[in-house]
């Protein structure tokens, strides 16, 4: 099986579970499309317990390339992306800085 076969069951995915984002690149126009939204707590480190929020966003490639430094308005707050964390060539992860 190619990738190819997977882009249509992950847009019906995107169309029920995924969440209206935006995301421009510095001097560019915004662009919005549906992506799948991670945001939560999690515990940070090994010896004591330390908490951050976390805020993780999938988008198909197709939609957008992303680049580090590149702002994303997800649920109303804008954040930069810190690191590309997956890229199967079908789906792209991000970790979102703040």
């Amino acid at each position: 099986m190619t990738l190819d076969a997977f882009q249509r069951p992950t847009r019906d995915l995107l169309a029920r579970l995924g969440e209206q984002v935006s995301v421009a690149r510095a001097g560019g126009a915004s662009k919005t499309f549906r992506a799948f939204v991670d945001e939560a707590v999690q515990e940070v480190g090994q010896r004591g317990r330390v908490y951050s929020s976390k805020r993780v966003v999938a988008m198909m490639l197709a939609d957008w390339q992303p680049l580090k430094g590149d702002t994303f308005t997800v649920r109303g707050k804008d954040s930069k992306v810190e690191d590309i964390a997956e890229n199967d060539g079908l789906v792209v992860t991000v970790v979102l800085h703040g």
